[in-house]
C-alpha cells in the first residue's frame, strides 16, 4: 500500500472518492459564478435604469437652473442640459439593451456614454472650482467641490465595468 493511499481503500474507491469531491468542488465554483455573473448584471441594468430616470430630470433643470457657481463650465457646451440629457439617455438604452440581450461589446458602448457624461459634469464641476481660485473667491461665488467628487466616483466605477467587460471577452477569445 503507497503512502498517499488511505487505509482500507482500494484504488477505485479513492478515484470515485476523489472525483466526488472535485464534483462538489466544480459544483460550488459555478454557484459562485453565477451569482457574480447575476450581480454583475444587476448592477448594469441599475445603471441603465438610473440613467434614463436621471436624463430627464437633468433636461428638467433648464438654463435657468444652471445659474449658480458650480455651472459657470457647464453653461458654455452647446445645447445645455438638454445635449448632455440625450447622451445620457442614449446610453442608458444602449446599456439596457444590451445587457438585456448580453452583447458584450454594445454593453461596453453604452457604459462609455454613460463615463463621457459622469466626466463631463465631474469634469465641469471641478473646472467651475478652479475658475473660482483663479477668480474673485468670493465666498458667496464658491461652486461645490462636492459635485465633482461624486461624479468623478461614477466615472471611475464605469470605468472599471467596461474594464470588466474588456478582460471578460478578451479570456473568451
Amino acid at each position: 500500500m503507497s503512502p498517499e493511499q488511505p487505509r482500507g481503500d482500494n484504488p477505485i474507491d479513492a478515484l470515485a472518492s476523489t472525483l466526488d469531491a472535485l464534483d462538489r468542488h466544480l459544483h460550488r465554483a459555478d454557484v459562485v459564478i453565477k451569482r457574480s455573473e447575476s450581480n454583475r448584471l444587476s448592477l448594469l441594468h441599475i445603471h441603465a435604469a438610473a440613467a434614463l430616470v436621471i436624463a430627464p430630470l437633468f433636461w428638467s433643470i433648464g438654463s435657468a437652473g444652471m445659474t449658480g457657481p458650480s455651472w459657470v463650465v457647464l453653461r458654455a457646451i452647446p445645447g445645455m442640459p438638454g445635449s448632455l440629457a440625450v447622451v445620457l439617455a442614449v446610453g442608458g438604452l444602449v446599456l439596457a439593451v444590451s445587457t438585456t440581450l448580453r452583447h458584450k461589446r454594445v454593453e461596453i458602448v453604452g457604459l462609455a456614454m454613460l463615463l463621457a457624461w459622469y466626466l463631463t459634469i465631474a469634469v465641469g464641476f471641478g473646472a467651475a472650482s478652479v475658475v473660482w481660485v483663479a477668480g474673485s473667491n468670493s465666498p458667496a461665488q464658491r461652486p461645490s467641490f462636492y459635485a465633482a467628487a461624486v461624479y468623478t466616483h461614477l466615472a471611475v466605477i464605469m470605468a472599471v465595468h467596461i474594464r470588466t467587460l474588456r478582460r471578460m471577452s478578451r479570456r473568451r477569445r
